[in-house]
């Protein structure tokens, strides 16, 4: 059981999702893009960089700064805690494209503070749009070994307002997320998901895709 049941499927996903929003009518080419959760960038930032207008990439850990810088020399590279700068408000680029690969379960910043998935976050992304935005993140609908998290439950019952988070529907998910960018002012033109990874066959993370209009 556990990790070697999943099946990842990160590249596929991503060229699925970027093929869907493409018959949407997005031109990734005129697009100023933003990742705030970078690493390495090795996994999709890397597809991405292929085809946006401009990239910038933030990362919390001063570890892959040169790993950053060598794997996307054309791209701004800003070793900053993504979460405290979007709350401070504090020097955010107006951007067409967000992109939010953000960690599962329950993760530190460097002051200890705790965090969880984009729960932190996502309500801010207003701050980054010029009138409209695609927004590409991580959700989590049926996590595994989930009884060994109960912080992680904990967050994610609080966020969701929901009990049963071990597996929510994906009908129930796009409601929520379309309900939570209205009330922030952003209006969904439309949206997409895409599995990104699978535990004993079910589909467990998904690519959320929003493209948003402020209201």
């Amino acid at each position: 059981m556990g990790i070697n049941n999943l099946e990842t499927r990160w590249e596929k996903a991503t060229n699925e999702l970027i093929f869907q929003l493409k018959e949407k009518g997005i031109d990734f080419k005129k697009l100023s893009c933003l990742e705030l959760f970078g690493r390495d960038g090795t996994w999709h930032v890397s597809i991405f960089a292929k085809i946006v207008k401009s990239l910038e990439i933030w990362e919390i850990d001063s570890k892959w700064k040169l790993d950053l810088e060598k794997n996307f020399p054309d791209s701004k590279i800003r070793i900053i805690d993504s979460i405290k700068t979007i709350k401070n408000n504090s020097d955010l680029p107006k951007i067409d494209l967000l992109l939010i690969d953000n960690p599962m379960n329950v993760y530190k910043n460097i002051e200890g503070e705790k965090f969880c998935e984009h729960f932190n976050i996502i309500k801010e992304i207003y701050k980054f749009c010029k009138k409209e935005i695609v927004i590409i993140f991580n959700v989590n609908r049926a996590p595994f070994d989930y009884n060994k998290y109960p912080e992680w439950k904990k967050f994610r019952d609080n966020f969701y307002k929901n009990s049963k988070t071990d597996e929510l529907s994906i009908d129930f998910l796009h409601e929520f997320y379309q309900e939570l960018f209205k009330n922030i002012g952003l209006e969904t033109i439309f949206k997409i998901n895409v599995t990104r990874v699978f535990h004993n066959n079910i589909d467990m993370t998904h690519y959320f895709a929003y493209y948003l209009r402020l209201k």
